[in-house]
């Protein structure tokens, strides 16, 4: 499919969805919604108004961040007004409108128990707008295995797959090390140095309440080290009604192609003062088929248990403590030289909260956190463990794995003026990593003759730390809202000396050639800092200016891997790291255009990046290979500093065709070039769209939805580092609900109902055949839920 047509077909789409000037109004309603229980605003409320007369169609908007909204252009009459919030008592009221007048209306909603949690996942340049909320049915209906195959629903947002489960996140081009992930605000790392385990692969999609995207230099107050970032809320504890001792809700699907199954269950209650929280869950999958019937490896296991209690020390605190455990065993990776035996990760948190609504100092808030995550591979079911589809003599090859990691925040947030806000910070980590690489050559294709034995450190006790301290600042300049926030950083790097390799060491020495007893050790301090402009341009437009830099330090891979592979490329090799490598700044702009109307909202962004200190890839050809395998025709390789510009954008728009029928239509385009290589950089996704459309009747007891994606042939690629032309493809998902009554709601659908055979451009490749790893083919999946 040739990517212009499928730019002009959306483009088309999106402006003959934008609506003419409305006319004058002749009546409008206002007014701010706020929770019943602490008094701050709520914004993305749903506000519907419905005609008692003339039987015209209901009008809608939603609450902004201060909770505030307003419907014009109304006819003089009598109207309801219903606020609606996923987790909150809807409520209404009923106003007069008169001519040439405007109406005010609060809405105060009560939290409550509800079978489906309010989930939001938000796609933005910044953090302070939302662009895209789900709820948490949402999530059931994009029916994925893990939190990486739901941000591929995102424009500007993918995931690179090396295997059925720990997708790992891209952003804008941006991916790895680049891309920081918090899970209840702790700082997530993987355990496993080529990333099997990504950072959200130990956070089922079950537990998320919310996803928070932010698409460049605008998270500094989240955290440091880091060009973009990704946040992720559990179930929260007080989204329960008070009196509610035991609610809770189970769920079971089961997916075709896959033949995988799930069960997931949450059970929570809230007293007066005391609440409590457990989820748990289980899920299994097996090998499935591509759409040319091709056979992909992609087994796995997981099962996890999370549990939260919290008490309330008063109408303005309280205390939180949570923990969980998870388990995945058996997961096969077609991406990698090695499948993961087990991965295992225990976290724990304590929290406090205060938070006044009123005075100097509206909110604060702590935590302390830690987790352990161990991980260990092998490559049993891969051809070097057998002789017949190998070249060389059978291998037994291993990596034993683990990361240790502490940390903690502290955050108030400050109301010197009415038109003035402040955030002040600080926050921190200590990880501790290590990683051996235990292998043996079998002799005569007996694993009982003793044969070449050796074990290698990968991570040699690697220690990185971030302390760092930051402020933000929000003000209103007449019409404009202003937004800026400074971070500074210190880091630190490190590792055991006396664990290296000689080879390793060769490349860790000063330029006059002898050892330096610090030549592992780094130290750094890194000032990152951001600026949003938000200006009105109407009642229904909006324009959002932005721009920054941000400052990502070498990661545990890129510093210290003694010649493994590395997530920078596509071809199977080993790299060596470079302790001496400089942070990477990224200087960032953006620009985003949003409309909304009332049955109408439209938006477009477009940003431009440049990355000084760009850590990249150069041939070390005076390395000696610590695998040498047959598979392995490049390299060794060692990691480098360069630089590279990115540019690209998206626009999303929908419209409410009818009272129950909504039509949507969204559409992405990254452009990269690695300046050191003089290609482009690696992992960029080509142009894509999708174009939906879904029916729900207002009482929301059932919904129809499918969803038309185009992506296009990618060319554009850096060869220099093993990536591959891939082509362009469409596909069709199909999906359905029913609300039975009684608690029970069931969920079905199929996704690539043509069956397309189909590859996304940033998935790995298998390292023995070269081919990047296929998508499934056609699947069919149900599932029923039941709350009580």
């Amino acid at each position: 499919m040739d990517r212009y047509v499928v730019f002009a077909c959306i483009s088309f789409i999106a402006f003959a969805l934008i609506p003419a000037a409305a006319a004058q109004p002749s009546g409008a309603v206002t007014g701010r919604v706020t929770n019943g229980e602490t008094g701050r605003p709520l914004p993305s409320v749903n506000v519907i108004v419905e005609s008692t007369g003339d039987g015209a169609q209901p009008r809608g908007t939603s609450t902004g961040p201060q909770g505030r909204f307003a419907v014009d252009g109304l006819a003089p009459g009598r109207y309801v007004m219903r606020a609606r919030f996923v987790g909150f008592a809807s409520r209404s009221r009923e106003v007069e409108v008169s001519a040439a007048e405007s109406v005010g209306v609060r809405f105060a909603l009560a939290p409550r128990t509800v079978g489906l949690d309010a989930v939001e996942v938000t796609a933005a340049p910044t953090v302070s707008e939302t662009a895209e909320q789900l709820r948490k049915a949402d999530i059931q209906e994009a029916n994925p295995r893990d939190g990486g195959e739901l941000l591929r629903t995102m424009s500007g947002v993918s995931a690179v797959r090396r295997g059925p489960v720990g997708l790992d996140p891209v952003v804008r081009g941006l991916r790895s090390g680049q891309v920081g992930v918090y899970v209840d605000g702790m700082r997530t790392f993987p355990a496993g140095p080529a990333r099997m385990d990504s950072p959200l692969s130990h956070t089922g999609p079950s537990t998320m309440q919310s996803i928070e995207v932010a698409k460049g230099p605008y998270a500094l107050t989240w955290g440091g080290g880091q060009l973009s970032a990704i946040r992720v809320e559990t179930n929260d504890l007080f989204n329960v009604a008070r009196g509610e001792r035991l609610n809770g809700q189970l769920q079971t699907g089961y997916d075709s192609n896959f033949g995988s199954y799930d069960v997931t269950g949450t059970v929570s209650g809230r007293s007066d003062a005391f609440a409590y929280r457990v989820d748990g869950a289980y899920r299994t999958g097996n090998d499935y088929e591509t759409g040319d019937g091709t056979s992909v490896p992609a087994d796995f296991l997981n099962r996890e248990l999370r549990a939260k209690v919290g008490y309330k020390l008063g109408d303005n605190q309280r205390l939180t403590a949570g923990g969980g455990y998870q388990r995945q065993d058996d997961v096969d990776y077609p991406g990698r030289l090695l499948n993961a035996q087990f991965f295992k990760t225990g976290r724990a948190r304590l929290g406090y909260e205060y938070a006044s609504g009123t005075g100097l100092v509206r909110s604060v808030e702590a935590k302390a956190y830690g987790y352990q995550t161990l991980h260990t591979m092998n490559n049993e079911g891969k051809v070097t463990y057998a002789s017949e589809n190998f070249p060389g003599p059978p291998l037994r090859v291993a990596v034993n794995a683990d990361i240790t990691t502490l940390g903690g925040r502290v955050v108030t947030q400050l109301a010197p003026s009415q038109d003035l806000r402040l955030k002040v910070g600080a926050d921190g980590y200590r990880a501790h990593r290590d990683a051996e690489r235990p292998f043996q050559v079998v002799k005569n294709g007996d694993p009982t003759t003793p044969g070449f034995y050796e074990s290698k450190q990968i991570w040699p006790g690697v220690v990185t730390a971030d302390a760092g301290v930051f402020a933000q600042a929000t003000r209103l300049l007449g019409p404009v809202e202003a937004t800026g926030t400074v971070r500074a950083d210190m880091v630190w790097a490190g590792a055991d000396e006396e664990q290296v390799t000689d080879v390793y060491l060769d490349i860790a020495k000063p330029g006059n050639g002898a050892l330096d007893a610090d030549a592992l050790d780094r130290r750094e301090f890194n000032v990152s800092g951001a600026l949003m402009l938000t200006a009105p341009l109407s009642e229904a437009w909006t324009l959002s200016a932005g721009g920054g830099t941000a400052v990502r330090s070498a990661s545990a891979l890129e510093r210290y891997a003694d010649r493994f592979p590395s997530n920078k490329a596509q071809t199977s090799a080993e790299f060596i790291g470079n302790p001496r490598l400089d942070p990477e700044r990224s200087w960032q702009a953006d620009l985003e255009l949003e409309a909304r109307y009332d049955r109408v909202s439209f938006a477009v962004g477009g940003f431009a990046r440049r990355i000084s200190n760009y850590i990249t890839l150069q041939d070390a050809p005076d390395v000696e290979p610590m695998l040498p395998l047959p598979i392995f025709a490049e390299g060794p390789f060692r990691y480098a500093n360069g630089t590279a510009t990115f540019y690209g954008g998206e626009m999303s728009a929908s419209v409410a065709v009818l009272r129950s029928l909504t039509a949507s239509v969204s559409g992405s385009y990254l452009w990269g070039k690695n300046l050191e290589t003089d290609q482009p950089a690696l992992g960029v996704a080509p142009l894509s769209g999708d174009i939906g459309v879904r029916y729900e009747p207002p009482q929301g007891r059932f919904y129809i939805e499918g969803t038309l994606g185009g992506v296009t042939e990618q060319d554009r690629v850096a060869s220099i580092l093993g990536e591959t032309p891939t082509e362009g493809y469409v596909t069709l998902d199909l999906r359905g609900g029913l609300a039975v009554g009684r608690g029970i709601s069931v969920e079905g659908g199929v996704t690539n109902l043509t069956d397309a055979d189909y590859v996304n451009h940033l998935n790995a490749k298998n390292p023995y055949s070269g081919t990047p790893i296929p998508e499934t083919g056609r699947i069919f999946f149900a599932g029923v839920n039941y709350a009580f």
